[in-house]
């Protein structure tokens, strides 16, 4: 039963659970919203390439952002999407299944965050195509895992 909680096995568990297939949805939610708050920075010093700097205060700022959204999604998630009936089987997440899908969103972000870390100096340098190659690879691999479970 403990594994049950943990990791919806049957419909009737999704959204009860902390884990579900929705779970790796939120990952990759967590990643495209990272790397577009980046990618909205990179145009903007793109438009000024003399004053091109990436500080790492701006990664962390983008992080901090992407956790922001996800619990707004939540809040929308479980009021608008569900009174709509869009909301899968038309059931509200439990407490901690939201709890944890916001983490989730933040681990997506976290990912990011370690990436433009690893990248740093190359980045600085205008190889930013490198973190974007990531953050799509990520996302890919973690929408794949979505659809797989989602069967």
């Amino acid at each position: 039963m403990l594994f049950n909680w943990l990791w919806a096995t049957l419909p009737s568990e999704i959204n009860r659970s902390i884990f579900d297939f929705f779970s790796f949805g939120h990952i990759c939610m967590g990643i495209v919203v990272f790397a577009l708050l980046s990618l909205i920075s990179t145009l903007r010093n793109l438009i000024d390439p003399n004053n091109f700097k990436v500080k790492m205060s701006h990664w962390f700022a983008f992080l901090i952002g992407t956790i922001i959204f996800g619990i707004f999604w939540e809040l929308i998630e479980n009021t608008l999407v569900y009174e709509w009936g869009l909301k899968y089987q038309n059931r509200q997440d439990s407490i901690v299944n939201a709890i944890f899908d916001i983490i989730l969103v933040g681990l997506g972000g976290l990912m990011c965050l370690g990436c433009a870390y690893l990248l740093y100096e190359k980045i600085k340098k205008y190889e930013f195509v490198l973190f974007y190659i990531f953050d799509s690879l990520t996302f890919i691999l973690f929408y794949v895992i979505y659809l797989v479970l989602q069967i």
